[in-house]
Formats: structure tokens, sequence, C-alpha cells
């Protein structure tokens, strides 16, 4: 019998185990499919995925397909009972007797698309993937009994061993080295499957930089020349007045692209390593405090009242720049996207382990389809602010990941028209960082 599909099977239940006990998450599970999809296609054996609803055939490797005789599409077309000899009635009969004999497998006999009829060892495992039920077979054909294949097995096993002449390793010791190698491979595969995301990751980042290069960054500058260019005209016959306030869109401007430059050095450089992380314990009311005093003249400028509840002693354990940029974001954020007579507030709870911060506003809202794409980097979605003007995105995206270095979450809570909430978590003290 061929071992090596015992610990397959073994290895698949195992991984898809731990999903049935929840202990893993969606991005887990997507990698777990990942390493099943690399397992059926490999052509050590016939495999084949049913679905249980239908008996179809769903999936297959190459060697099932050349072992049948038929296509994919073909094999994928039919019913397990239609390759099978035996009817379903004798294949439950003889699963039924085989685990009665102690054996983790059964056999059965099963006809190719000539009409060949070939006797089978079969192992098989119920899945569950998104939902859905399936079996996974895993198919030996069974070669004819004679003395120079008994001698071949022999010497099959001897390999599958690792025996030596020098060396008696028995067949369960060459079992469980065996089982180690394949958990290895499972561990080496996942991180393979990590591997391949982060570079999916660098590459949207990469997407992103030169996008915002080559389109945000432009129409910035485009603004502030255009600008300049009006106070610079000599022709120019503008009022006094006309002057000042072209003077004043023009700093403001220039404000805009200072904060973007100062976003997209600070993200450049924590994509290269090159940003130091520095957490010290700090007072979160201090931190919050600074920030709502930059805005408070742009605020009462939008007649939008700002707010700072968080607790005079509020304590977090964090890098105060870093965080520091987190709430200039947000705040600036809330302030655009809130209209006249609105509000921004922000507060902090904590349960003794971390720090709920929150950004308030009764701005315009997001939809909730939008919501899901604010804080992906592969995901561009600006919507334009009360004044119709629209940003880059970054520096959402930048929060984002200053608030995942200090190993916190941030989302957020929002209906269109009904304001938003924008949460991210901090640790509270040392020992939870």
């Amino acid at each position: 019998m061929n071992e090596f599909s015992a610990h397959e099977i073994k290895i698949i239940k195992n991984e898809f185990a731990k999903h049935a006990k929840g202990e893993y998450n969606t991005e887990q599970l997507s990698k777990t499919e990942k390493f099943f999809d690399r397992i059926i296609k490999n052509n050590n054996a016939i495999k084949l995925l049913v679905d249980v609803k239908t008996d179809k055939i769903v999936n297959s490797n190459k060697y099932a397909q050349e072992f049948y005789g038929y296509s994919e599409s073909e094999l994928h077309s039919k019913e397990i009972y239609e390759i099978n000899v035996l009817k379903e009635d004798e294949v439950k009969e003889e699963y039924v007797r085989s685990k009665e004999l102690g054996r983790d497998y059964f056999e059965s006999k099963q006809k190719n698309s000539k009409g060949e009829i070939k006797k089978v060892m079969i192992r098989s495992t119920a899945l569950s993937l998104k939902d859905d039920n399936f079996i996974y077979l895993i198919i030996h054909e069974l070669p004819e009994k004679d003395e120079a294949k008994v001698e071949d097995k022999k010497k099959e096993v001897s390999i599958f061993s690792l025996n030596s002449s020098k060396d008696e390793i028995t067949l369960d010791e060459g079992l469980g080295m065996l089982e180690q190698n394949a958990k290895d491979l499972v561990s080496l595969s996942n991180k393979l499957a990590e591997s391949e995301e982060k570079l999916k990751q660098l590459n949207a980042s990469k997407d992103r930089f030169f996008s915002i290069i080559s389109h945000d960054l432009k129409n910035s500058f485009f603004s502030i020349m255009g600008l300049s260019k009006i106070l610079a005209d000599p022709e120019n016959t503008d009022s006094k007045q006309k002057k000042m306030e072209t003077a004043q869109m023009l700093h403001e401007s220039s404000k805009k692209l200072y904060n973007f430059l100062e976003n997209l050095l600070s993200w450049a450089r924590l994509q290269r390593g090159e940003m130091e992380f520095n957490p010290t314990q700090c007072n979160l009311y201090e931190i919050v405090a600074e920030v709502i005093y930059l805005f408070k003249a742009k605020a009462k400028q939008n007649g939008v009242k700002l707010s700072n509840k968080v607790s005079l002693s509020q304590q977090v354990f964090c890098d105060q720049n870093m965080v520091n940029t987190i709430l200039r974001n947000l705040v600036s954020n809330a302030i655009n996207f809130t209209q006249a007579k609105g509000t921004v507030i922000v507060e902090a709870k904590n349960n003794g382990e971390e720090v709920f911060i929150s950004v308030t506003d009764s701005g315009i809202g997001i939809s909730e389809e939008n919501i899901n794409k604010l804080l992906q980097i592969d995901k561009k979605h600006i919507e334009p602010n009360i004044n119709g003007e629209k940003g880059t995105g970054l520096g959402l995206i930048l929060c984002k990941e200053f608030v995942e270095k200090h190993d916190g979450k941030i989302w957020v809570e929002s209906q269109e028209g009904e304001g938003s909430k924008f949460i991210f978590t901090l640790p509270y003290n040392l020992k939870t960082k």
C-alpha cells in the first residue's frame, strides 16, 4: 500500500479541522485552500474532489485525467458513480467492511473511457470549503500479485523507510520522519503563500506610489502654479481685497501640499523600513490637545465645532509622532467632510489592555461599499469633500500602517448622510505591547 497517501490525508484533515474549530480567519483559510490546490494538482497519485450534494467530480489532477482517459472538462462532467464499476451500495458496503477490518482505505473497481476495469485502492476524507461539503479521494491502481511485483514492493518499502546497509530504520520510524517532513512542507507552503501575499502588497504599493506621483502630486503643483501666476502677472488688475483672497488660497494650497508631501515621505520611509519606532508612555489628552489646537482655526472657518473629550489622565503606550500623524489625518478629514454647524469629537476609552480612540463627525458619511475600500492600498476610492475637493487617500493608508505598527487595529463605522466614526486601538501600557 502507498503510505504517502495516508499521510497526505492525515495532514489535510488536520489542516481543515483547525478551521472547523474557528481557529483561523478568512486570510488563513485562503492560504489553506491554496495549499490544498497545490496538493491536489500533485501527480503522485490519482486525485479527485467530489461534491457531496451532486456526486459530481469538481476537481482532479493530470494523473486522474490520464488514468480514466478523459479531458479535464469531460471528467468534471461526470458523477463519481459513473466511473465506479461497483454500485453505490456496494461501495458503501466495502467502505464499512474496511473500517471493521481496521483499514484506512477500501478497495473498489473503476472503469476508464475505454471500458477497461481497474482494481483500485481508495483513501478518502470529508472537507468543507466555503460552506460546501466535498469528499477528497486519493486513488492507487492495485497491481497483480506476482512474485516480481512483491519484490518491487519490498524495495519500495525499503526506500520509503530510509533503510541502509548500516542502519536498520523501521517502517514506523520512516513514517514518522515522513510525517515530520510533510509538516515542514505545510509550514513552507504557508510561508510561500505569505510571501506571495506580501509581493502582491508591494506591487500594489508601487502602483499606488506612481499613481500619486503622476497624478495627485502633479495636480497639487498645478494649483499652486496657477494661483502664483495670477499674483505675479503684472497686468493683473484685481483689487487689493481680491489679491488677498488669491494669496490666502495660495497659502492654503501650499499647506495642503506640504502635509501631503509629509505623508508621502513618511509612507515611503515606512515601506523601506527606515522610520524609527520609539514607543513610550504618553498622555493621550496632551497629544489630542495639540492636534485640536492645530486645526482650531480651520474648524472655525468651516463653522465646525471641534471637541477634545479625552480624559485628562488618559495614558497610552505609543510612538508620539506616529499617533500625532494619525490624529492629524483623521481630524483633518473629519473637518473636510463636515458641513457648517457640524461637530467633530475626539474621545477615548480603555479596557485595561487597549485604548479605543475615536474621531467622530456629523458629516456626509460613507456608503458601506466604499468603507471597504478606504483602508486598502490597492483600492483607490476618493470621495470629494464638502467643497468638492479630492485628496489622495494616502493619509488613511498611513494611519492604518502606523496603527498596525503598534499592533493595533483601525476601522470605520458610517452611514451615508449620518456622519462617520473612525476608531483605532493602541496599547494601554508597555506590558500589553
